[in-house]
């Protein structure tokens, strides 16, 4: 059993659209959407690739990996809430405490293309992609006092009474930032397969600084990444997978901030249990591993970080050319960011 087309193509459409929805300033590239065999190059041809998902996330996690539900001011105080590529200001005038809940809900979808070519560069296949993307992104605050006073969330401030609840909102639908891969290369042998890909992401998505949802990140991002599958058999019906994953950040397009650099860690195993069928387990850590940078940067010493861990069944309804993926991931272990699950569905056409 080897199957012929390996689904390398949800981590690109991820990390290209619903990214920006996720929690100080960090990248681009977001691990939770991949199927164990995402990053093999299939072979020779041309891939239409069409990927649905549905994140959600209730819980923030501070500095300290704590979930953040209240805090107290005596005067003023704020914290920042930081969603993915911008952090959100909480303040509240006044002296007691505010209790907060998050709810952050994205949809994305991407129409993407990726071709194999016939080309041997340094003995290696060449292929390239472009990924383009939509998403809609929603945002809810809810805040109680114990005092009357004034809170902010973001630019947008409401008085509070004294054991009242009051609500921000904001929701967008847009293009998300676009993935260019010009560089992908993939050595091949009956027990192993070596990748290696260079892309850019571009800030084509819809972006201001000032928007509580925002489904682009407004800065560009290059990102390197090897990848390396063993397979112990010939058949390939078994497969282990680790990749590392290193991105570069510009300063946004609109602030003085400069997101810190990030390494992700990626392994799975992936079993054919028929040839039409496979089932897989995933996991990943992810770090920020240099400072956030410029006048507008907060927290700029503390280095986010996230892990998840999921499971996948892949069916090809027809052989060789149309796989349908279903995956759910969890995340943990947050640090200054939000944590939360992930549920998708993807379909990749050969021709």
């Amino acid at each position: 059993m080897k199957p012929k087309i390996s689904l390398l193509f949800l981590l690109l459409f991820f990390a290209c659209s619903v990214s920006s929805v996720f929690a100080g300033e960090h990248g681009h590239y977001t691990p939770a959407p991949l199927a164990v065999r995402d990053l093999v190059m299939p072979p020779k041809g041309v891939y239409f690739l069409n990927y649905n998902l549905y994140y959600k996330a209730d819980t923030f996690k501070d500095a300290s990996g704590v979930k953040i539900t209240d805090f107290t001011a005596s005067g003023t105080a704020t914290r920042n809430i930081s969603l993915r590529g911008y952090s959100i200001p909480v303040t509240f005038t006044g002296t007691g405490t505010i209790n907060l809940d998050f709810d952050i809900d994205v949809y994305a979808q991407t129409f993407g293309l990726a071709v194999v070519t016939d080309k041997k560069i340094f003995g290696a296949d060449y292929g390239f992609l472009i990924l383009p993307s939509w998403g809609h992104a929603r945002f809810d605050a809810t805040a109680n006092a114990t005092a009357a006073g004034t809170i902010s969330v973001g630019g947008v401030s409401k008085p509070i009474a004294a054991n009242r609840t009051v609500k921000f909102e904001d929701d967008t639908t847009g293009l998300a930032d676009l993935l260019i891969q010009p560089l992908w290369f993939a050595w091949r042998d009956k027990h192993y397969d070596i990748g290696l890909s260079w892309g850019a992401y571009l800030p084509t998505g819809q972006y201001d600084k000032d928007d509580l949802a925002n489904i682009g990140l407004g800065f560009f991002t290059s990102k390197l990444q090897p990848s390396f599958f063993y397979y112990p058999f010939e058949s390939k019906a078994t497969a282990f997978m680790f990749s590392p994953t290193w991105e570069w950040h510009s300063k946004k397009i609109d602030k003085d901030v400069q997101p810190g650099q990030n390494i992700t860690i990626e392994y799975g195993l992936s079993q054919y249990l028929h040839e039409r069928f496979e089932i897989g387990i995933s996991g990943f850590h992810q770090w920020q591993v240099t400072d956030d940078s410029g006048g507008a940067a907060v927290n700029k010493d503390t280095h986010d970080r996230i892990s998840g861990v999921g499971a996948q069944a892949t069916w090809w309804a027809i052989k060789d050319k149309c796989a349908l993926v279903v995956k759910y991931v969890k995340e943990y272990d947050a640090v200054d960011r939000l944590e939360g699950e992930l549920i998708e569905f993807n379909m990749t056409l050969a021709f």
